[in-house]
């Protein structure tokens, strides 16, 4: 809906002459309930180290929405942190992820209101949402993926609920800016217990692997997570085994990771070399090419995992020939192991 100026002034807003200029700093706070994991109670911290994701985006793991946020952003959450709760109807704990734009942008005058020691403006920083929605498009699939994945473990995955996402900024005073137009399935879960050194532990391996993760790749295991149809669930997760297994092909240097693999008698070292190296060249599949990737570069998977893959490969192929394949025999769970343990290498 467009307001007319009328409608602008009717909800409190009036134009600030542009002698009156603001330099503010945007960001994006995004709130994420973890589903099937839960802080030890014999931890003396409910609350992990700030970790970063590049240049610009932070991350801590807390019982405490208020002690998270502080850390982040240096404010408190919400006054009444334990009514907020429960009118979301969520749970701790909680993954708090703070993007914040490096460079500060300039506001003359413009429509704005005082509201609750904060300051509301309207449509006045329509370019900075592309910013935001760039990184939400191009970063948060990786710095989400790689949480899921090593906040789990193989035998207690878990599973990021999104909470709140909350666009705001920050003036040179201190005062907050809200910009008036900026702005699940219920599942049983066991949860894992972890201490805060536990947690500690997990970001930093998340953020090693952040920093070597292809956007490219890491979006179809996010788009599997935020996925609500069960098939679309399913194709995500393999879709994601799919392009890494191509990917990690691709990085394979035969003279350099497989020649040594293979014992030749010294008799026929120069032709038998040249045979196996027309093989390896000769792998384009799917099957041969994870193959490669399983001897070669993935050091956690094991037979078990390829024998995985071949079976969830079949349901796959069956459905891309058009075969009927009920929700309850579509291998989700199994798919988003194999490619978690895919991850795991990386």
């Amino acid at each position: 809906m467009i307001l007319t100026k009328y409608g602008i002034e009717m909800l409190g807003f009036s134009d600030f002459p542009e002698t009156d200029v603001l330099e503010i700093q945007f960001g994006i706070l995004l709130l994420y309930s973890i589903q099937g994991m839960n802080f030890n109670a014999s931890s003396s911290e409910c609350i992990s180290e700030v970790v970063k994701y590049g240049e610009n985006c932070s991350v801590v793991v807390s019982n405490s929405l208020n002690e998270a946020c502080k850390r982040l952003t240096g404010e408190e959450f919400n006054e009444d942190e334990d009514e907020w709760i429960e009118k979301k109807k969520t749970t701790p704990p909680f993954v708090l992820i703070h993007f914040k734009e490096i460079s500060k942008r300039t506001l003359r005058g413009g429509r704005r209101q005082q509201h609750e020691g904060c300051i509301l403006t309207y449509d006045a920083f329509p370019e900075h949402r592309e910013q935001i929605e760039k990184w939400e498009k191009e970063s948060l699939p990786s710095v989400v993926t790689t949480l899921v994945v090593h906040l789990s473990t193989l035998e207690a995955p878990i599973d990021l609920a999104l909470v709140e996402r909350v666009v705001s900024g920050l003036t040179e005073d201190g005062v907050t800016v809200f910009d008036m137009k900026m702005s699940g399935n219920v599942s049983l879960n066991i949860s894992s217990k972890r201490t805060s050194s536990d947690i500690n532990r997990m970001l930093s391996l998340s953020e090693k692997t952040y920093k070597t993760f292809e956007h490219r790749t890491s979006q179809h295991f996010y788009a599997a997570l935020i996925e609500k149809d069960k098939l679309k669930q399913f194709l995500s997760y393999f879709l994601f085994i799919e392009r890494s297994t191509h990917s990690g092909f691709k990085k394979i240097n035969y003279e350099k990771n497989v020649s040594s693999i293979f014992k030749v008698p010294r008799k026929l070292n120069e032709s038998g070399h040249k045979f196996f190296k027309e093989r390896f060249n000769e792998s384009r599949n799917l099957a041969q090419r994870f193959h490669w990737c399983a001897i070669l570069s993935w050091q956690n998977i094991d037979d078990n995992d390829v024998t995985d893959f071949f079976e969830i490969k079949k349901i796959r192929d069956k459905l891309a020939h058009g075969e009927d394949i009920s929700e309850r025999d579509l291998p989700i769970d199994k798919t988003r192991k194999l490619a978690a343990k895919i991850i795991g290498c990386v």
